[in-house]
């Protein structure tokens, strides 16, 4: 970045010099997203939950006039730009323990845009001016904000401005380019105008997927310009002594269409059809006529009014006079719209395998289940494997034919916690380490020693990467120490799994993540 200002300002002071420039500032707000891609089997189902920002943008441009008449220019610019996304998404209470979570990207840039504009006089005043060009895009500063609430209105909320920057898994590039396009108007030297970007390289590569990454911003800028004269003197217009001369209409296909009204200037056609050939005379030429051995209707593309071409806009293989939604890309089986959803729980019915009752997507749209089938889900029942009272956290009542099991004492219980807290993960892993090993056999043997008490895992994961990735993660994790214990012996039955991803975390600190990477282990 540093070796491209010198040049940049080189080439922009040369065109001070050579011809009349005018320089200005330019303002406004924008709107800016990131358009992600990836190979995320839930992507469809995560997708909607990302919105655009809205930001600001500044700095300062050139026009360098590339004509006599000023009428094309060129536009170099230097301008800061806020750009990134939200992701926001609400719980239903009845089916989790959080009410919302929210992920705001908040990237800071510096683009270089290099614009070719044309200008079009509409009045004395008043011009209509185009343009588009590539542009350079350089990453200045950034920050990721989080936030959680549960159910009683706890919010936890964490902010990391040092965002990894360079090339490699979870980092922002430092370089960015793509290209620009604007329209507006310039009344004398203030202008108002819509720019649209679109990036074509990847901002960003994520650390536990594979996806895509590209910045597309849509801006309104008001701006204003000021005249600078060039220092080099104008050559005196000699008076012309010669007699003028008839302009010559070039017209190479000879068919009283000059070249530069000809939209076929090499093949003979018509005045009606703008130069084009029109072999069956109806008015419509060759090129555009989906019938042109056949006089047709201008209307219908020049076939006759039984051939008219069935027309499929989202190329979905439903024609758009039978399509019920023909600017979205669907399936026959839907008359050309998406899948739906029925049961409203955000999975759409094609994967959704309770499409009609409202569900999650961890369980793939269905409810948590009730394997005992006792009235309280498996998340929250204490023996889900065996039907029990709701009073009693799902377990049998103990009754006189029932014995009361021996109690867990404080001691089991210290005993257990401290087994647990060895228990601990790398980052992005789920494989169990040699510590953690060590630490689950000391409950193996006090589940031996123990054989009433049974065991909730719960799996949880640290604040970085996707919330749904750190849902899968935890989830993983709680399952690998429950086959680890299966495997020594113990039966699954006295064992239960739940899973929280990131949403219980002992720290918040960037630099003590690991502690949070970690299955819990509860006796009851």
């Amino acid at each position: 970045m540093k070796k491209f200002f010198p040049l940049f300002l080189l080439l922009f002071a040369s065109g001070i010099v050579t011809a009349q420039v005018r320089v200005g500032v330019i303002g406004g707000a924008n709107r800016s997203t990131i358009l992600e891609t990836n190979n995320l089997a839930n992507w469809s189902s995560i997708k909607k939950n990302y919105k655009p920002i809205i930001g600001f943008h500044g700095g300062l441009m050139a026009d360098i006039p590339l004509n006599k008449k000023k009428s094309l220019v060129f536009q170099p610019s230097v301008i800061y730009f806020n750009k990134g996304r939200k992701y926001s998404e609400k719980f239903n209470p009845a089916l989790s323990t959080l009410k919302d979570s929210t992920v705001s990207q908040l990237l800071n840039y510096i683009d270089i845009p290099l614009n070719v504009i044309a200008k079009i006089r509409l009045f004395k005043n008043v011009k209509f001016i185009i343009g588009a060009g590539p542009y350079a895009s350089f990453f200045l500063s950034g920050r990721e904000k989080r936030s959680t609430t549960d159910l009683a209105g706890n919010v936890v909320s964490t902010t990391n401005a040092d965002l990894p920057v360079g090339n490699g898994p979870g980092k922002y590039k430092t370089i960015d380019y793509g290209i620009n396009v604007l329209a507006g108007f310039e009344i004398g030297r203030v202008f108002l105008r819509v720019d649209g970007s679109q990036s074509l390289a990847d901002m960003y590569q994520a650390s536990s997927y594979k996806g895509s990454f590209k910045h597309q911003v849509i801006s309104a800028s008001l701006g204003v310009t000021l005249d600078i004269k060039s220092h080099t003197p104008e050559k005196k217009k000699l008076p012309d002594t010669t007699a003028a001369k008839p302009k010559e209409i070039k017209d190479k296909d000879k068919d009283g269409v000059a070249d530069k009204d000809d939209d076929c200037p090499d093949v003979a056609g018509s005045k009606a059809t703008k130069g084009c050939p029109d072999k069956d005379g109806d008015g419509v030429a060759d090129k555009d006529d989906k019938c042109p051995d056949v006089k047709g209707l201008i209307a219908n593309k020049g076939c006759p009014a039984a051939a008219v071409v069935a027309v499929d806009t989202d190329k979905d293989g439903v024609p758009d006079s039978e399509d019920k939604c023909p600017t979205v890309k669907g399936s026959v089986a839907n008359n050309g719209c998406p899948a739906g959803d029925r049961d409203g729980d955000g999975i759409n019915d094609d994967v959704d395998q309770c499409p009609d009752v409202k569900g999650l997507l961890r369980y793939n749209g269905c409810p948590i289940p009730d394997t005992d089938g006792d009235g309280l889900n498996d998340e929250i029942d204490k023996c889900k494997d065996v039907a029990g009272d709701k009073a009693n956290h799902g377990c049998p009542v103990v009754t006189k034919e029932n014995k009361e099991a021996p109690e867990i004492t404080k001691e089991i219980v210290d005993k257990v916690t401290e087994s647990a807290n060895k228990i601990q993960f790398n980052k992005e892993k789920t494989d169990l380490l040699p510590a953690s090993v060590s630490a689950l056999d000391e409950i193996v043997t006090l589940m031996t020693d123990n054989p009433a008490m049974k065991l909730r895992i719960e799996g949880h994961a640290s604040i970085e990467g996707d919330h749904y990735v750190n849902l899968a993660l935890s989830n993983t994790r709680a399952n690998n120490v429950r086959n680890y214990l299966v495997s020594k012996g113990i039966d699954r039955s006295r064992l239960t799994t739940v899973w929280f991803g990131s949403d219980k975390l002992l720290s918040n600190d960037p630099n003590k993540q690991a502690i949070n990477r970690r299955v819990e282990l509860k006796p009851y």
